[in-house]
């Protein structure tokens, strides 16, 4: 596709200046000009800050709006706030309706900003296979192991995503470095989660053992991600398998365990950045131009960013909670007396600096519930120095960097439970999950909080909902709800926007496939190509 050939082009190019800038090892031994892809794609000086690159990328595809924020969108646990729907483009992604197509930028972003990572993932698991080959050499040789784990690794949590979202995508596998012209047609779901299975199967073989400690991922995070897989592919895959996705679970459950509290896990301080018990797959974000995530900018209250940007609560209502999410069961929401998690999500008190902050300076919902997960005092103007750490270019709730858990063992446990159910085994299933709630309880879950004697089928009802609680504004819901088979009716029933409309349908469990992708790709036909509906 041209488009991916582009990214793939430039991609190459800016790895091929790091590389031959920053290793003097490799510039006297090779000239800096006339360099084919294979003679850089097959030199470990340059492969091992290219792989890095990779983890780059990855939490590069995740920061800001077309990043994570658009993802938590038109869902039943978040919205868009009102005035980010004046927005007609945008509006969207909540409203499902004819604006929700082929030429939405917002969806276009979502798409393009992942390929340049799947592209040179690609090449470099190619140079990879290419040494591995002529080394003889047993310390070099488990360096390109490692090295090609880790860009397998990389190349299969994109390509999840991209399925999760799109469906049938086109599949990267470099045979000829020197001649990347490869068919780049969308690949039918079986092929497309055979790479995603290849590539987490040799990740999870030959990364480093043990708990994350940087960037890059261990083991645990490959298995946790082949037991998802096993979840989480669609049955006409043929992945779907809950009996092979626990046995993955039970390969990694006694790595590692809860943490003690909740929300400290949340704590921006960074006293658990790569530092927790729980943490299996953790993206690396600082508080600072060189690597924040934006979200705050995205989840916080205009009314407080007329404050100033300095003002750590503030930001502009691009995703808020939706009532069900933030409402007590007594009220229709989620939410149970008690559950300390509430709390730990949800921000409902508006008082900053012993100022309450109680009318709206533009839209009515500024001071309704707000995320709080990603909220980052390190931030704010009134943040002594010593706790700020990273906050070195300025303080500004644009520059949140809050590292994100995209891995973490209560999510596994929970879908470990889940499967257990699956398979018919309901009673191990529910004391799991009260593993997880026990927690939300302080420690000690209370003998009316407990679960017991649900059926089959209540289990699956009660477990969506218990990963709202525990997993809200995470990432995991859409695919949640795609997996589940719940995504119209849930989201039609509980976002107000989706419900207001009235348009949302079962093709809407894809975004559509940009129509620039389509017109600028010759593997691509219009309408043969197209996700149905679009």
């Amino acid at each position: 596709m041209k488009n991916i050939k582009i990214n793939l082009f430039a991609t190459f190019i800016s790895l091929f200046a790091t590389g031959i800038s920053s290793c003097s090892d490799f510039l006297e031994e090779m000239p800096k000009t006339s360099l084919t892809p294979e003679q850089v794609y097959t030199e470990l000086n340059v492969l091992e800050p290219t792989v890095d690159g990779l983890y780059t990328s990855y939490r590069s595809s995740k920061a800001g709006r077309s990043g994570f924020t658009f993802t938590l969108l038109g869902l039943d646990e978040s919205k868009q706030g009102i005035v980010q729907m004046t927005d007609a483009s945008q509006s969207g992604l909540d409203y499902y309706d004819g604006m929700l197509n082929a030429t939405s930028s917002q969806i276009s972003e979502m798409w393009y900003k992942r390929w340049p990572m799947i592209n040179t993932a690609a090449l470099s698991i190619r140079g990879l296979e290419l040494l591995a080959e002529s080394e003889t050499d047993g310390e070099t040789t488990g360096r390109v192991r490692l090295l090609r784990a880790n860009a397998c690794f990389m190349r299969a949590m994109a390509m999840f995503e991209l399925t999760m979202y799109w469906g049938e995508v086109p599949v990267i596998e470099i045979v000829d470095l020197d001649n990347p012209d490869i068919d780049m047609s969308r690949k039918p779901l079986n092929v497309v989660w055979e790479q995603i299975f290849n590539d987490l199967t040799y990740a999870s073989e030959n990364l480093s053992d043990g708990k994350q400690t940087g960037p890059r991922a261990t083991k645990g995070a490959a298995i946790a991600m082949l037991g998802k897989l096993f979840m989480y592919a669609p049955t006409e895959s043929g992945y779907r398998d809950f009996g092979k996705a626990i046995e993955y679970f039970e390969k990694i459950k006694d790595a590692y365990r809860l943490e003690a509290s909740y929300e400290k896990m949340f704590d921006e301080y960074a006293t658990l950045e790569f530092n927790s018990n729980e943490s299996i797959f953790e993206i690396d974000y600082i508080c600072n131009s060189s690597g924040p995530n934006f979200w705050q900018w995205d989840m916080g209250s205009r009314t407080l960013a007329n404050l100033g940007e300095s003002c750590y609560i503030g930001g502009y209502d691009v995703a808020l909670p939706t009532d069900y999410a933030c409402k007590m069961k007594a009220e229709g929401g989620v939410w149970e007396d008690g559950d300390l998690r509430r709390d730990a999500n949800i921000r409902f008190d508006f008082t900053y600096r012993g100022q309450e902050y109680t009318v709206p300076s533009w839209g009515a919902d500024e001071l309704d519930p707000h995320i709080k997960k990603w909220e980052d005092r390190r931030l704010d103007k009134w943040t002594s120095n010593s706790l700020a750490t990273d906050a070195t270019s300025g303080r500004s709730f644009y520059w949140s960097g809050k590292n994100y858990m995209f891995l973490r063992f209560a999510d596994i446990l929970l879908c470990y439970a889940e499967c257990l159910n699956e398979t018919g085994r309901t009673g191990e299933a529910v004391d799991i999950v009260n593993q997880v709630r026990a927690r939300a309880w302080g420690g000690n879950l209370p003998d009316n909080k407990k679960w017991s004697g649900l059926s089959q089928e209540q289990f699956r009802i009660e477990i969506m909902d218990e990963r709202i609680r525990e997993l809200c504004f995470e990432g995991w819901r859409r695919m949640d709800l795609i997996r589940s088979g719940n995504f119209v009716k849930l989201i039609k029933e509980r976002n107000p926007w989706t419900k207001e409309k009235g348009t949302i349908s079962d093709f809407h469990v894809r975004w559509p496939i940009p129509e620039d992708e389509i017109k600028n790709n010759p593997y691509m036909e219009m309408g043969k190509d197209q996700n149905p509906g679009y």
